[in-house]
């Protein structure tokens, strides 16, 4: 049986067993405590003094006199993770996802510049890659280094342009230290007034300039002028037929004076097709012989210079002109084609082989046939004849109407016969 407070005692020979109830039992526990605190006199623990704990599932109480067990913890916790995941949720805009890694960031450019990272993207943006690469703008450098070659252009292109180090420490045409390539031409541009000045070929070898070229010494098998220039020598000669050094003319080679020539004339020239020379002036023999026209020399009708003797020069009509060894001769027109040298005693006797000059057509073929006799008094009857050529060609014939090759004739109109004579008064000459 059950009793609340089991007081009658049970007999030892009895069956019965007395149980307290539940009740009684909580009462007496509780009792128990509170005799057993107010026999100690142990208060309730605080933050700052011990006792006893009184333990609370509850998440909302504000005592403290009683600690949140395990579970009152784990319920403020979820509690506290929602309202700050609604939190989130209703604040996403506001806030960087962690696992984003900074990929939703709205505005990443002025993220960058609020952390004063502009000058840093900017070199980045800008830094040349240790592997290669493009580079659109200019580039400066107080040094630049680079291994083998500059190549100028792109591609294929870049390829056959530039500069480059050969390796080879040399200076000639097999190679050099450092060598310019290009497929064509190399110009050197003024940038003055923005024109290419000079030249280089390196497919032939040619070098072009506008202006001089001053060299301590200039090696080169010839130099080219225009339709000529100079060349190296095709014999190791002084002749006709070849010389160590050859000046070269389509025609004539000219000397001028860069003094006092306003008029940028020629005093002496070369005619390099016929050999002739002029000069305005004196002409020095090796031997130290000076020549000067109208003195010890002439010119005849074909412009060669000739040494002076007595010379007589005769025109078509009959009309002469002599020097001054010659002077006192005299010269008549007896007929066509026949003149008469008075005053004289006969042909220069100087050893001259050749005492008449006749004139020449500019093909330099004859234009007269010619003949002479001595008469007993010293004069020279001198007889002039047509003379063709039936060998050249038509315009270098020298055909005349009304003549044949032989026929006498006069002296070509604007020509004349030079004749060197001997005078009465030169015993010697």
């Amino acid at each position: 049986m059950q009793d609340k407070k089991p007081d009658a005692p049970v007999s030892e020979n009895s069956n019965l067993v007395t149980v307290t109830t539940p009740e009684y039992v909580k009462d007496s526990i509780k009792t128990a405590i509170v005799q057993h605190a107010a026999s100690h006199n142990h208060p309730y623990a605080t933050h700052v003094e011990p006792g006893f704990v009184t333990l609370s599932n509850e998440t909302d109480s504000d005592s403290e006199l009683t600690a949140a067990t395990s579970k009152a913890v784990k319920k403020a916790y979820d509690l506290a993770n929602t309202a700050n995941q609604n939190a989130l949720n209703s604040n996403s805009d506001l806030y960087l996802e962690k696992a984003k890694n900074g990929a939703d960031i709205p505005d990443k450019a002025a993220f960058v510049s609020n952390l004063g990272l502009d000058e840093t993207v900017s070199q980045a943006q800008n830094a040349y890659p240790k592997t290669g690469g493009t580079i659109q703008g200019e580039v400066t450098a107080n040094r630049y280094w680079t291994k083998t070659s500059l190549n100028l252009g792109t591609g294929d292109w870049g390829k056959k342009h530039g500069i480059l180090n050969s390796g080879k420490d040399s200076a000639g045409f097999e190679g050099n230290n450092v060598e310019l390539f290009s497929w064509n031409g190399i110009g050197m541009r003024s940038t003055l007034n923005d024109e290419t000045n000079i030249y280089f070929n390196p497919r032939n070898g040619e070098i072009g300039t506008r202006g001089v070229i001053n060299a301590k010494q200039l090696i080169t098998p010839s130099v080219i002028v225009g339709g000529g220039g100079f060349n190296a020598g095709s014999a190791d000669n002084a002749s006709f037929e070849g010389n160590n050094v050859e000046i070269r003319s389509w025609f004539g080679v000219g000397f001028k004076p860069t003094f006092g020539n306003p008029h940028e004339l020629a005093t002496v020239f070369i005619n390099t097709r016929t050999g002739d020379i002029s000069a305005r002036g004196i002409i020095r023999a090796g031997n130290g012989e000076v020549l000067s026209l109208g003195q010890n020399c002439h010119q005849d009708g074909n412009g060669y210079i000739r040494p002076s003797f007595s010379v007589i020069e005769i025109h078509p009509s009959g009309n002469f002109t002599t020097n001054a060894e010659s002077e006192g001769a005299i010269v008549q027109r007896l007929s066509e084609g026949i003149y008469l040298i008075q005053n004289v005693i006969g042909l220069g006797t100087d050893g001259t082989m050749n005492n008449i000059d006749i004139p020449l057509c500019q093909n330099k073929l004859p234009l007269i046939w010619i003949n002479h006799e001595v008469l007993p008094d010293g004069s020279i009857k001198l007889m002039i004849y047509h003379r063709e050529h039936s060998d050249a060609p038509v315009f270098a014939r020298n055909t005349r109407e009304g003549y044949s090759d032989g026929d006498l004739i006069d002296i070509p109109e604007g020509r004349f016969v030079s004749i060197r004579v001997q005078m009465p008064s030169s015993k010697s000459e």
